[in-house]
């Protein structure tokens, strides 16, 4: 499974998506002071990006007003990170910094922006290094997942009013996989009033730390919240396990029921493909919080061998697709990117894209989806610089927007002073 520990440090290193304005090129800590109109609501993006100059050193945190056209340089710009990885999240109109910081703890640093169009730090706040965060009514929630070890997952739950930990808690993840092996979260969601933790089975033993027996099962565990109570485990033998290592793959709709995506791309310690089951679409109820099994999308057998990768929800059903054909991820693995409609089973391929690709970071959180069924700002790199890319679920177009000078797109959000 050394290919699940590689996406980690690839999406550790490209978790913020970073822009800049001419109007805001100086680091904004402290700066409290809100000025002008109290009443006039600001907008901007915020960018995260890695410097080309410093290899190795924290993102930069940069504000724009327009992501579509323009360029912005890094160089003497932004709110430098500390830390080396660096991983985003956005809610409740707060930019939460998640610093990864390997075995040791993990600080988190919150932003707000002031109606001048500057971010402004608030509270700081340290917990262990976590690799499951996600939003839940007023609050986000933090998990920490050991890989083997312990066999305690801590929970941590961050009210967003006053961005300090207010609940906190463990979970067995043997007693929890019931099975002989671990269960290892790969993201949640919040459906309902309810807390969704998909989940991977694993032995979390030395030497075969990511094997499994489970290579055709579906995961999810259904938490009361916020006592964080273990309401049930449903499972679908439809596909494989949801999401991946870093990567939630479960997103709520607007009707309230739930979309996952399984790559059905399980390894063995010998490289093999154990999984035998189609990747595709799977469907919780959102009445039942229980699998759909009525429904099932085989993305394979649509786009004749391909397989989800990832997936950025656009809203309204549609959702923009990262697709590979390659289980095994050799050299002639060939990624392209689609619109997917899960409710009528289509797809398209996205055009618009370059042909030549050196990274286009690419999960749940590091993009930005304006949720209005078509709309996905991704960063994507080239020989040519980093761009912000525009893409149209509806239209299944890509458009080059504003380019990063001196630095690579790692992640993109949106503020506003109200």
């Amino acid at each position: 499974m050394s290919r699940i520990i590689k996406s980690l440090l690839v999406l550790s290193l490209t978790t913020g998506f970073i822009a800049c304005s001419s109007d805001d090129n100086s680091s904004s800590d402290g700066d409290n002071n809100t000025g002008g109109n109290e009443t006039e609501n600001v907008e901007r993006y915020v960018i995260a990006a890695s410097s080309l100059e410093h290899e190795g050193v924290a993102d930069y945190l940069l504000t724009v007003e327009d992501i579509e056209s323009g360029s912005v340089n890094l160089s003497n710009n932004g709110i430098e990170q500390d830390g080396a990885y660096r991983y985003y999240l956005t809610t409740k109109n707060k930019f939460y910094s998640l610093l990864y910081g390997q075995g040791n703890p993990g600080a988190v640093t919150v932003y707000t922006l002031n109606n001048k169009g500057k971010l402004v730090k608030g509270n700081d706040f340290v917990t262990e290094t976590v690799q499951v965060y996600g939003a839940m009514n007023n609050d986000f929630v933090m998990w920490k997942v050991p890989r083997s070890g312990v066999e305690i997952a801590p929970w941590y739950i961050v009210n967003t009013d006053s961005d300090h930990i207010v609940s906190q808690g463990i979970i067995n993840t043997v007693e929890l996989a019931n099975n002989g092996e671990r269960a290892h979260f790969s993201g949640l969601t919040q459906i309902g009033n309810k807390l969704l933790a998909p989940y991977f089975s694993m032995r979390g033993i030395s030497g075969d730390v990511w094997g499994t027996s489970f290579a055709n099962t579906a995961w999810v565990a259904v938490y009361d919240y916020p006592s964080m109570n273990l309401d049930k485990v449903i499972t679908s033998d439809k596909s494989s396990y949801i999401g991946a290592y870093f990567k939630n793959g479960l997103f709520q709709d607007e009707k309230g029921d739930g979309y996952a995506f399984s790559s059905a791309n399980v390894l063995g310690g010998k490289g093999e493909l154990i999984s035998t089951n189609p990747s595709g679409i799977l469907k919780i109820d959102g009445k039942t919080l229980e699998f759909d099994d009525k429904y099932f999308w085989d993305i394979e057998k649509a786009t004749s061998g391909y397989f989800v990768s990832g997936l950025v929800y656009a809203g309204k059903g549609k959702f923009i697709a990262r697709l590979e054909n390659d289980k095994l991820n050799n050299s002639s693995n060939v990624i392209k990117y689609a619109s997917l409609d899960v409710y009528t089973k289509t797809y398209k391929w996205i055009e618009g894209l370059p042909e030549t690709i050196k990274d286009l970071g690419f999960s749940d959180k590091s993009n930005l989806s304006l949720m209005d069924g078509k709309t996905v700002y991704v960063g994507v790199t080239t020989d040519q610089g980093s761009f912000v890319y525009k893409m149209d679920a509806e239209t299944a177009t890509a458009t080059k927007g504003i380019k990063l000078e001196g630095g690579t797109i790692t992640a993109i959000s949106k503020l506003s002073s109200k």
